[in-house]
């Protein structure tokens, strides 16, 4: 229905996920009434706490969505927490890979590099590890500053950093001599994963220095030094939701769940009134519409254009079926710059499962991580089109005892359905895609912000992160707004600085890494001469064969023997 006509300014904000909440809750100081429009029957957007029916009778909440922060880098979301009540506790990130259903394990934690004993007899793995610490290290030079300070300090790779600014990751690792081992089973399945991408063409098209830096930002390019703690929300993240809806003025917020945005049409002179929304009210199925002071579009980039680009009249908030004609006289809906914008966002879709079922996760509990990365060398006809598979343990993320529990698992784009007997809930996520073009379009949005009375906030206005878009909310309610917070605002895009400072210990690594490099390339010179190669697998072979015996013999036990299958 229409919201009630009141004397006090109205704002629009179309879309309650971690954008448009962070919005309504700078403005509950403010005089203005607050309309919130969701498609969905529910607020939160990613935000998706479901109830999960334990074997022991109990039911517990989980995230199915938003499950974690970073303590470093979250750090409007965390003081936002702490001022309605909801205080983070720490949690374990840890990473690991599993493909073809076990055939290659690892993980990050010093017990789950060779879990899979085998990989002691794997050149490739060994390459990898190597990789992972070389990277960590000379990576950070598509960071530093410009200025010749940092030249002198970092030595004349600097100086080619340029070339390498627009340049994708895959580019970049094959022009760096990045093996194939590091690429396909570390830093492939680490970009998809954080990013929910596709792990072939999606991954290796993302801006190398747009992730190098949100990596260097989350320390995770520390070799040497200690990382910050990760941190969940006891009890599921709708608290806060619940704590924002139950905290604001009486009378002041307007929740219209079920109603789905359908035009936003922006004043094209001054004597025009405001900005007219218009939704689909999806209970009656009527298309309603009114006249705010200001609307926030806290949507999906990619959703942007198809709302403000079609137009129609303010009597009867209706709008042609064939959308905007950009030609029509007197009525430039958008403009040139706008387009060129909005037109580089993408998404992609990814399924989510909460379940129980425990193939989708490692064969080795040794290799047990909080994120566990599966992925085919095949991909199955029944695996998910988005590729990229990832099964969160919610027993280690979210405090939740297997013992007491049994299995908490979600698993996004599983490469096979879990069991129907153990899954308790299907959900779907739309991710922001990252590309050159969407990463110089973040740059220009400033110059399109608070326009014609419309803002645009967003998680793919920065990383695509639960801080990106609740922070992007805080931030056009305080400059297009004037809402004031409790609190200082803080640009967690360079919380850590704008560029790495590097310490002795860097700069000794560093060489030692360039003596080792050169050994391996010689080595590898040597390997790849017809007779040495073909020597290389009857070695691995032969240490295969060794273990294979050692266990039979009990002398030696691999980890998925003891795995519990619950």
């Amino acid at each position: 229905m229409s919201p009630a006509r009141t004397d006090r300014r109205k704002i629009a904000i179309i879309g309650s996920g971690s954008a448009g909440l962070g919005a309504a809750w700078a403005l509950k100081g403010t005089d203005y009434d607050v309309h919130i429009f969701e498609k969905s029957d529910r607020l939160g957007g990613h935000t998706n706490t479901q109830p999960f029916a334990s074997p022991s009778g109990e039911t517990i909440n989980v995230d199915t969505g938003f499950i974690v922060m970073n303590a470093a880098t979250y750090p409007n979301f965390i003081r936002f927490l702490r001022e309605v009540g909801v205080d983070p506790v720490d949690t374990e990130m840890t990473f690991g890979v599993s493909r073809d259903h076990g055939a290659f394990e690892w993980s990050g934690e010093a017990q789950g590099i060779f879990a899979q004993r085998r990989n002691f007899f794997r050149p490739r793995h060994w390459r990898m590890i190597f990789d992972i610490i070389r990277f960590n290290q000379f990576a950070l030079d598509l960071i530093v500053s410009d200025d010749e300070s940092s030249v002198e300090r970092l030595g004349s790779s600097v100086k080619h950093r340029q070339q390498y600014r627009d340049m994708p990751i895959g580019k970049y690792l094959e022009q760096e001599g990045y093996s194939h081992a590091f690429r396909d089973d570390y830093l492939i399945p680490m970009t998809a994963a954080v990013w929910s991408t596709s792990p072939d063409k999606a991954s290796l098209d993302f801006p190398a220095q747009t992730l190098i830096r949100f990596m260097w930002n989350h320390h995770l390019l520390s070799t040497i030094a200690t990382r910050p703690p990760w941190m969940t929300i006891m009890g599921g993240s709708q608290r806060y939701i619940d704590a924002i809806v139950k905290q604001y003025p009486p009378g002041r917020l307007h929740i219209h769940t079920s109603c789905e945005a359908a035009n936003i049409l922006r004043p094209t002179r001054p004597e025009e009134p405001g900005v007219t929304v218009s939704w689909i009210d999806a209970t009656s199925g009527h298309l309603e519409g009114d006249v705010f002071d200001h609307a926030i579009l806290a949507c999906h980039g990619d959703q942007i254009l198809p709302l403000i680009a079609k137009h129609g009249s303010r009597k009867d908030q209706s709008w042609p079926q064939t959308g905007f004609v950009k030609g029509a006289p007197g009525r430039k809906h958008v403009s040139d710059l706008e387009s060129e914008i909005f037109s580089t966002f993408e998404t992609s879709q990814n399924i989510c499962y909460l379940h129980s079922d425990l193939s989708l996760m490692p064969r080795r509990r040794a290799t047990w991580t909080a994120w566990n990365y599966l992925i085919q060398s095949i991909p199955s006809k029944l695996s998910s089109p988005a590729g990229v598979s990832l099964t969160y343990n919610m027993n280690i993320l979210q405090h939740l005892p297997e013992a007491r529990h049994g299995p908490v698992l979600v698993t996004m784009n599983p490469p096979h359905a879990p069991d129907p007997a153990r899954t308790q809930g299907k959900f779907t996520y739309r991710h922001p895609l990252y590309t050159i073009e969407a990463v110089q379009a973040q740059k220009r949005l400033e110059q399109v912000q608070n326009l014609r009375g419309v803002s645009y906030a967003g998680a793919w206005t920065k990383y695509g992160f639960h801080e990106d878009g609740f922070s992007s909310g805080l931030k056009v309610a305080i400059e297009h707004l004037g809402a004031k917070l409790p609190f200082e605002f803080v640009d967690s895009t360079y919380a850590r600085g704008h560029r790495p400072e590097l310490g002795w210990k860097d700069y000794v690594l560093r060489i030692v890494l360039l003596v080792v490099l050169v050994c391996i390339r010689l080595l590898e010179t040597v390997l790849g001469l017809p007779v040495v190669r073909s020597v290389v697998p009857v070695v691995e072979a032969a240490g295969t064969r060794a273990l294979d015996m050692a266990e039979a013999v009990g002398w030696l036990r691999d980890p998925v023997v003891r795995m519990k299958v619950a």
